[in-house]
């Protein structure tokens, strides 16, 4: 859950606590009573729905780092034959591209990763024969470019479920919801009691800003009230 997204859960579970802490005035509409029963169902299942993202998220994570220190370790080895192999031909150029350490490979972000990986496999394409000497296999480089695919992939469908996943868009839509409800319903029947009951009006209109404050806001408020 982004930030954003923890502001507005925080602004629901606000409302529902202010509006049922002031039951004397919205007893005085039974409407209020079913559209925060409907609210406080929604933000029920949108701490369901989070901790179902946080699941899968942390499911293709794992994957992710899994596929990312195969790789590695596919490298390492073809990396230090390309190395050997510069510094016989006296190759200054090649010798500063793979003079590289695992822990080199560790500290890349994924992408530079995958940049560098596809770099170094394409190299020893080009000199694959010549690399035979330093027991560079067929089956060594299947093994890297495989693991370059495999990761990519782990790589690209844990990005993708942030976003289309089945969990994401369950919560998305729970969120949806909920704004709905608090938009064309409950923001609705506050308002018929502005002239009535303006502190009641004015403060639940203050908790319904609070998700759009920022953070620095917030500490400044607090430090206000605190010398209050």
């Amino acid at each position: 859950m982004s930030d954003n997204d923890k502001k507005r859960l925080s602004m629901y579970e606000n409302v529902i606590s202010f509006l049922q802490e002031n039951r004397d005035i919205i007893s005085l509409n039974r409407s209020f009573y079913y559209s925060l029963s409907k609210l406080r169902k929604m933000v029920d299942e949108i701490k369901i729905r989070d901790k179902e993202l946080s699941s899968d998220t942390l499911e293709k994570t794992v994957k992710t780092y899994n596929a990312k220190d195969e790789l590695i370790l596919s490298l390492v080895s073809i990396t230090a034959a390309l190395y050997n192999f510069a510094r016989e031909r006296n190759d200054i150029t090649l010798k500063e591209k793979t003079r590289i350490s695992q822990s080199f490979f560790v500290r890349l972000r994924d992408v530079e990763l995958i940049n560098r990986a596809s770099g170094i496999y394409q190299i020893a394409s080009l000199n694959f024969n010549a690399l035979q000497k330093y027991k560079v296999t067929k089956e060594l480089m299947h093994d890297l470019k495989a693991k370059l695919d495999r990761f990519s992939s782990a790589l690209d469908t844990k990005v993708n479920s942030f976003i289309t996943g089945d969990a994401a868009v369950a919560l998305s839509n729970s969120f949806n919801e909920a704004e709905s409800i608090i938009n064309n319903q409950l923001d609705k029947l506050v308002e018929q009691f502005d002239s009535v009951f303006p502190e009641f009006y004015d403060d639940y209109l203050m908790i319904r800003s609070m998700e759009n404050i920022e953070e620095g806001e917030e500490e400044e408020m607090e430090m206000e009230n605190y010398e209050q």
